[in-house]
């Protein structure tokens, strides 16, 4: 029980490049493009009419939301099942590769320092992943970038025929911000969402106890442009986190599993199969080996 529950992303196009881009999409996606005079019906009942921002949107299908805490749950109760070990409240300390063996210093939450020495080392460490990388002599180039997050209090269900409000996303270059997007969660009916910086650099390493002022209202302001009835709802809570940019890296041969940022969740699993089979010599898809450090990468903006 995770929650599972399948919904659809609402992308909008503001210009004619967004929109080539998003029919380009329906090539490898299940998807329709939507006029706005098909918002009220299709995004939801409560769709401002008197939001002139959009020329279309694509509705694509197949994505699923749930909750994230009874999945990573799901996922550990499943290796340990498979015989494997969680440490709780461990901290990697460093790491070095001897000939075929890496040899990991781990600090215990008993403050004990403990070696691991194993064939097989899995950098899937986040924000902290390059830090890793770098004392095994591999440049990743990735670094930081704090996104932040909001949620709000309890809603009705705003979406199409009653069901949650799906993932709706636009991504202009609007107020040092280039995408806003959020959902409504099947469970509660709060609406989650995130903001991401136009300008990577300045937010790099920011601290993310502090919350800004711009945040807020780039939020506010998209979201009740969407559906106006919500202005007087508010935030439950604000918070942050780190993305890791500028790209994704994906490379069983160097044991790295970087940089997913907002996919991490609905395609992390996915990837992390595709890792083992590639471990194990198994047939992969073309397009997982351009997740190789040495490949294009497939950029975020690939998926914009």
């Amino acid at each position: 029980n995770i929650d599972l529950r399948l919904i659809h992303y609402v992308t909008f196009a503001h210009n004619e490049q967004m929109y080539s881009a998003l029919k380009d999409s329906m090539a490898w996606q299940k998807a329709e493009m939507l006029s706005p005079s098909e918002f009220k019906d299709e995004v939801s009942p409560y769709f401002n009419t008197n939001n002139k921002k959009y020329i279309a949107a694509l509705k694509t299908s197949e994505c699923w939301q749930a909750t994230p805490g009874k999945v990573i749950e799901g996922l550990r109760s499943i290796g340990i099942q498979n015989g494997g070990m969680i440490k709780e409240a461990n901290h990697l300390v460093s790491v070095e590769k001897n000939n075929d063996k890496f040899k990991a210093v781990v600090r215990n939450h008993h403050g004990e320092y403990i070696e691991y020495h194993t064939p097989l080392f899995v950098n899937a460490l986040g924000d902290q992943g390059d830090v890793f990388a770098k004392m095994l002599g591999i440049e990743t180039g990735m670094y930081p970038v704090k996104h932040q997050a909001f949620i709000t209090r309890r809603l009705p269900m705003l979406g199409k025929g009653g069901n949650p409000l799906d993932m709706l996303i636009d991504r202009r270059n609007y107020k040092g911000f280039v995408a806003v997007y959020g959902q409504q969660l099947g469970d509660t009916g709060q609406i989650i969402g995130c903001a991401s910086p136009a300008v990577e650099p300045s937010e790099t390493h920011k601290n993310l106890k502090i919350n800004s002022q711009d945040f807020a209202e780039i939020v506010a302001e998209t979201f009740i442009d969407w559906i106006p009835e919500i202005s007087s709802v508010g935030f439950q809570a604000l918070w942050a986190g780190y993305y890791n940019e500028p790209r994704m890296i994906i490379d069983p041969e160097k044991g790295l599993f970087l940089g997913l940022r907002g996919q991490g969740f609905m395609l992390g699993q996915y990837l992390a199969r595709l890792y083992v089979d590639a471990l194990l010599g198994r047939e992969v898809p073309a397009y997982f080996h351009r997740l190789k450090l040495e490949g294009d990468a497939i950029l975020e903006k690939a998926f914009k």
